[in-house]
């Protein structure tokens, strides 16, 4: 399994909602804190989003945003006092139906400004991995989207997609949107500006490691295994990959096997021996200790509320 995919497996993302949002005149979204990420694809016109601490910025036909747990947050177009609208409300009042906000002061023939945008919501288990991963804010313009060919394909296909009435539109927004995350997972350069697995898969040497384990997270790794993958020696891997990743190389694998476990457990589908094995520990002992340590209670445990919480 490559490291993306297996990040995706533990995530489990679930389109929660998407709309087609559209303004005219001076108009206002107001967005709720949420947990999970939030996305926004320009179809026509322009507006501004504004985030906590960060100012407006300008968004363009064909520009993507990309918002990872955000704080209140705001969508804006046109000039002067904005009609403003809570975004919660107008979903509760509206349903499946676009959701419009029309700031037209008369008969004007002002630019309409329309964005497909949602929310990706995940398992709580390992919703965190996420947050460590991606930027908080990623702002992709139209006119840098051309080294991403496949993406700009797949956010084709949804403005087509979103502005059609056709049988199966909902199926097919759900799985264009499932792609556009995976895709956006897939180009570190774009999706992050911190250290961790996204940015490990930009350097060769440690994206060769990171592959080699996340093939096969039962093996007994060690530094001088993975060393061996990446073809350093011991110490030019061990700093090379604690620089780049953010974390020693061990401490990479603990935590991940340590995710594999919390997913694993939480589903219920297998004793903690049988977790343990497929995590590469050689007992339930070593695993239990290093799962309590981690983790913060025994894994027995977490298995136990994690299946009364969701039951």
């Amino acid at each position: 399994m490559d490291p993306v995919t297996h990040l995706v497996g533990l995530l489990h993302p679930r389109s929660f909602l998407w709309k087609q949002l559209i303004g005219r005149g001076a108009w206002e979204w107001r967005f709720p804190a949420l947990d999970g990420v939030v996305f926004g694809f320009v179809v026509s016109g322009g507006c501004r989003f504004e985030v906590p601490g960060g100012g407006e910025h300008e968004l363009g036909r064909g520009d993507y945003l990309l918002l990872t747990n955000p704080l209140p947050w705001f969508l804006r177009g046109g000039d002067g006092a904005p009609v403003s609208v809570d975004f919660d409300t107008a979903y509760a009042e509206m349903g499946n139906e676009d959701l419009l906000v029309d700031g037209r002061p008369g008969q004007g023939d002002e630019e309409v400004a329309r964005m497909v945008a949602g929310h990706f919501e995940f398992d709580a288990v390992n919703a965190g991995l996420l947050a460590s991963l991606l930027s908080p804010v990623v702002h992709l313009p139209a006119g840098q989207r051309g080294e991403r060919e496949f993406l700009t394909r797949v956010l084709t296909m949804i403005e087509a997609e979103a502005t059609s009435d056709g049988p199966g539109r909902e199926a097919v927004m759900s799985r264009l949107l499932e792609i556009m995350l995976i895709e956006l997972l897939r180009t570190p350069q774009l999706a992050s500006s911190r250290r961790g697995m996204l940015n490990g898969l930009t350097d060769p040497p440690i994206a060769t490691a990171l592959r080699a384990f996340h093939s096969d997270i039962q093996v007994p790794w060690s530094v001088a295994k993975m060393a061996a993958e990446a073809g350093l020696s011991r110490s030019a891997f061990s700093d090379r990959f604690t620089s780049v990743v953010g974390e020693p190389a061990m401490t990479y694998v603990l935590n991940w096997r340590m995710a594999v476990a919390r997913d694993a457990l939480a589903a219920g589908r297998k004793s903690v021996a049988q977790v343990a094995a497929a995590t590469g520990y050689g007992s339930v002992s070593a695993f239990s200790t290093a799962f309590s340590r981690v983790v913060g209670v025994p894994p027995m445990r977490y298995a136990q509320g994690a299946l009364s919480t969701t039951a």
